[in-house]
């Protein structure tokens, strides 16, 4: 198919595709006038993925785009989770319910008289929603109560669904920050979710975050617990075995004896060091946590508070002067810290420092508790070396099993060490917070103008669209549909001679009859006119071909061989010729159910007589038009030669032709019958009817080439129920 075509079927359709192209604008038009007017506000965040915190010694950054686009797309889709909306909705219909008269949407009275609306109470569902957001925790379906309640957020637009559709979360491009935006009817709902949805993602993910490397941490700390007990019962076992073995010689026992004490003294120096540590950090964290405490205090300080401070002081100096080792002291000093931070967090609005002086309390106490244990760890230590010091071994004993219990020894100590460094990694993770640099840089307001509608844009938009849609589907509708549709592509694919070209016009209004012999003119008429004007281009190529006998086959049935035979033969008579139809369709008599005759085939059979004039001899049924006589044929399934019996066709031709100016037949389908192959030989000319909207199959190509070997009687192809602008191409 050439492109010209192309735009012959875009004109042709051109109506219907303006139609639909006007339709769209004018539904567009509609629904834009109906839709409420919707108002937007933005937040925006600054992530700190993107900060280069180190650099090589070569200049360039360490910074690995893949991870960084990986981290926004796990923020963009945890911002867009149910954890993190759902509490946004719990919030919103709290907040409506508790306070109508501020409530972000108001219920229309149709949606006031639904069931679901007198379904809930108003105090269950506030209590139920306020634990929700305490607990984190979300509703369940399959609890009668939250079940409504959810049905209840759906009455008012706040579930779940809902809010995503509105909601907008985008990276800014190339940069580091997160745009959140919202839509809706209210603009200060706009702005309570765009503001609120940063802080409880921001809880969400520390608590994720957290929770996950707690769990991780605990699990390899069990694992470090189990492997240290395998280590400590081994060297146990080992020091044992070389207490109980000893030697002979007194020398010998004092060297093995030292070597246990030289051991024990290298594991003490060790966790003496660990204890200095662990002492440190206590400190540090300590002085860390009196100025958290003093800071959560600035502005709302009273006497409670200092008379607390003051007095844990006091006791902290106490426990210094008594060596850091009195068990009630250290309780006093941390129950006086847990008052003091309480104290300190009433007074104060902010989030991040309660959870600061939450962290740092957390670790003060870890600290204090791996003091106590270092602490009994060297005293074992200590009790130990003064015991083996005293000790001499009696017993001789092999060395093999000591070798043993070394190896396995080392293998263990191999794997704590492992498990020591995996932990170290998992520690720092905890201690890394990725929320811990996100700063809300853009504050979401309330919008004072609502969102511009661009109804021609949008109208535009929506014609064009469908304009451009409609062309791309009659265009496949084209491309699909296999029929030959044009004379030019027809030539393409049967490479065989177009003779004549016939439109499609409506014959269910008028007959092709009718067509040919009525006069018509105007616009109205273009088509019956185009129609007659191919019938009379047929007439010259039969008139002029200097035959008489003329068969109209075709390859496939339903081609409109008998609408082209009728037609034809008006034409002619018109040229002031004597026409004669003989129909030998037996499939399907169309020409003789069209005309009425009463003289058939089977009727003629040994009847023919010379001597008698041409309408008294019988050899011909009568028709409406003196010049136009018909030989009809009943449908069934025979053929030409055996609807004829001993009767020559040779004979009844010849006669034919002496009262006739022209003889046109018409045979069965070449594909499905042998009729036209038996009547080929008896006539002077043939021509194949083929339909337009027909597809060209293997067994028409085959048809058309018995044909066209018959050379000199073959006239070509008539080309029927074209496309009217189609014709010339």
């Amino acid at each position: 198919m050439d492109l010209l075509y192309f735009l012959k079927v875009f004109y042709r359709k051109k109506w219907v595709i303006a139609a639909l192209a006007v339709l769209a604008m004018l539904t567009t038009l509609f629904l834009l006038l109906e839709k409420r007017s919707e108002y937007t506000s933005i937040a925006q965040y600054s992530t700190g993925f993107t900060s280069e915190r180190v650099k090589l010694v070569d200049g360039t950054t360490t910074l690995d785009l893949y991870t960084i686009d990986l981290k926004f797309d796990n923020v963009i889709e945890t911002i867009k989770s149910p954890e993190v909306l759902s509490r946004i909705s719990y919030s919103l219909l709290l907040h409506d319910i508790s306070d109508p008269s501020t409530a972000y949407k108001k219920l229309s009275e149709q949606d006031r008289s639904k069931p679901v609306f007198s379904a809930i109470d108003k105090d269950t569902a506030k209590a139920v929603l306020s634990q929700k957001l305490a607990r984190n925790e979300l509703l369940q379906s399959n609890i009668e109560t939250e079940k409504d309640i959810l049905e209840y957020l759906k009455l008012y637009g706040y579930d779940y669904s809902s809010l995503l559709e509105d909601l907008a979360v985008n990276r800014v491009a190339r940069t580091d920050y997160l745009d959140i935006s919202f839509s809706s009817v209210n603009p200060d709902l706009s702005a309570f979710v765009v503001n609120s949805i940063g802080l409880e993602f921001l809880n969400y993910y520390k608590s994720l975050s957290q929770r996950r490397t707690t769990e991780n941490a605990q699990n390899i700390k069990d694992l470090l617990l189990g492997q240290q007990g395998k280590v400590d019962s081994l060297g146990q076992l080992l020091l044992d075995e070389k207490v109980r073995q000893g030697t002979i010689d007194p020398l010998s026992r004092t060297k093995s004896a030292m070597e246990t004490v030289t051991e024990l003294e290298s594991r003490l120096a060790d966790e003496r060091g660990k204890y200095n540590q662990h002492l440190n950090r206590y400190k540090y964290l300590t002085s860390r946590l009196d100025d958290l405490q003093s800071s959560a205090n600035t502005g709302g300080a009273n006497d409670a508070y200092i008379a607390l401070v003051n007095k844990r002081n006091s006791l902290v100096e106490q426990l210094n002067r008594k060596g850091g080792r009195d068990n009630d002291l250290e309780k006093q000093i941390s129950d006086l810290r847990t008052e003091i931070t309480n104290r300190a967090v009433q007074g104060i609005g902010k989030a991040k420092l309660k959870d600061a002086i939450d962290d740092v309390t957390a670790a003060v106490n870890e600290e204090n508790a791996l003091l106590n244990a270092s602490k009994s760890t060297i005293n074992e230590y200590e009790s130990s070396i003064n015991r083996y010091m005293g000790m001499t071994n009696s017993n001789p004993g092999s060395e093999i099993k000591m070798n043993v219990i070394q190896t396995q020894l080392d293998m263990e100590n191999k794997q704590l060490g492992n498990l020591k460094e995996i932990s170290s990694q998992i520690a720092g993770l905890a201690k890394d917070d990725p929320t811990s640099n996100f700063i809300q840089t853009r504050i979401g307001q309330a919008s004072i103008q609502p969102n511009p509608k661009r109804i021609l844009l949008k109208m535009g938009l929506a014609g064009m669209s469908v304009f451009f849609l409609s062309c791309v589907f009659f265009v496949f509708l084209e491309i699909f549909n296999s029929s030959v549709k044009t004379p030019t592509i027809f030539s393409k694919l049967s490479k065989s001679k177009v003779v004549s070209v016939v439109n499609k016009v409506n014959l269910k209004r008028k007959s092709a009859t009718s067509i040919v012999q009525d006069e018509t003119v105007g616009r109205k008429y273009r088509k019956d006119e185009v129609f007659k004007n191919n019938i009379r281009k047929l007439r010259f190529e039969v008139l002029n071909s200097g035959k008489k006998i003329f068969l109209f086959t075709s390859a496939q049935s339903n081609t409109g061989k008998s609408t082209i035979i009728e037609a034809l033969a008006s034409s002619l008579i018109l040229s002031d010729k004597k026409v004669l139809i003989v129909d030998m369709n037996f499939s399907k008599n169309s020409l003789t159910r069209f005309f009425s005759t009463e003289v058939y085939v089977r009727d003629i059979v040994k009847k023919i007589d010379l001597s008698l004039p041409a309408h008294k001899d019988g050899l011909a049924g009568r028709t409406d038009f003196e010049k136009l006589h018909i030989v009809g044929c009943m449908e069934g399934n025979t053929t030409p030669f055996e609807a004829f019996n001993s009767t020559d066709i040779v004979d009844f031709f010849s006669y034919a032709k002496m009262r006739y100016d022209v003889i046109l037949v018409e045979g069965a389908s070449l594909n499905n019958h042998a009729d036209s192959r038996e009547l080929a030989q008896y006539v002077e000319g043939i021509f194949t009817v083929f339909a337009a909207d027909f597809s060209l199959l293997q067994a028409d190509r085959e048809s058309t080439k018995f044909i066209s070997e018959l050379k000199d009687k073959y006239h070509g192809v008539i080309l029927n129920r074209v496309l009217t602008e189609n014709i010339n191409s």
